[in-house]
Formats: C-alpha cells, structure tokens, sequence
C-alpha cells in the first residue's frame, strides 16, 4: 500500500514540475512575442541549433519540416507580413521554439539523441495543436511565391 501511495506522489510531483515548467515557458514566450528584437534573435538561434545534426537526430522529418515552417511563421509574423494567426497559436508556437533552444529541459540535450526526444515530442504536441494554423500559414506562404513569379514573368 505504502508503495502505490509513494508512485501516486510521484507522478503527482512529476505533472506538477511539468506545469511549473510549463507556465514559466509560457511566461517566457509572452515576453519573448513583446519584443521583436528578442524574437528575432530567438528565431536566429533555434535555426542556428537546428542546423547542428545533432539537434535534428530525434525528430523525424515530418516533425522537422514543421519546426522549420514554424520558425517560418514567426520571421513573417516578425516582418509584419502575416498576421492571421491566434494569439494562443503563435504564443504556443513561440513557447515550442523556446523549448527547443532552451539549455535545460526535463532530459538535458548533451544526453545525445535521448535528450532530443523531449524537444521532438514538444514540437510534436505544439504542431497537432496548431496545425490547423500552420498549414494556414504555409498555403499563404506558397501563395506569396506564386504572386511573386507571376510578376517577375
């Protein structure tokens, strides 16, 4: 009995540390979406992390390709190009990036390919949540490239 009692609390603890982290990286995003500078230097740093091959070993290449587009999203949003997306939306996408750059989270980076997997189920979560958006964007996106060849003919 003492021992189921002693796991209750301890999932208990762990779903509390969990929305602790959860709510301080929330914070951080909202922070991060009031000041462009920091955004945009955010964004720079995600995609210099994400160009290191180590960072891109846990997360498979759908998950991938998403975290690109969403740093795709945020630059534009940055820009003042693209501003229909929710506010939760972006705050989510932006509190995924931050998770990603993040030197510590729930299981470190420099644990090689075990350390990503956290980022990658991040990421994961925060593209399912979001997708609707981000496939918004990225249609918005391909049609920009279309408009652009159409006047360069």
């Amino acid at each position: 009995m003492l021992k189921k009692k002693e796991e209750h609390q301890s999932t208990e603890d762990e779903i509390l540390a969990f929305e602790e982290k959860r709510e301080a990286v929330n914070n951080k995003a909202k922070e991060y979406l009031h000041d462009k500078e920091k955004l945009k230097n955010l964004i720079e740093e995600a995609e210099v992390k994400a160009k290191d091959e180590k960072s891109n070993k846990g997360i498979v290449k759908e998950t991938w390709d998403s975290l690109k587009e969403m740093f795709e999203l945020v630059k534009a949003y940055i820009n003042g190009d693209y501003r229909r997306i929710p506010y939760g939306s972006l705050l989510m996408i932006v509190g995924a990036i931050l998770y990603f750059v993040m030197p510590v989270d729930t299981i470190p980076d420099f644990l090689a390919v075990l350390g990503l997997t956290d980022d990658a189920a991040v990421i994961a979560f925060t593209i399912k949540k979001v997708k609707k958006d981000l496939d918004q964007f990225i249609e918005w996106k391909q049609q920009q490239e279309i408009n652009l060849e159409d006047e360069t003919e």
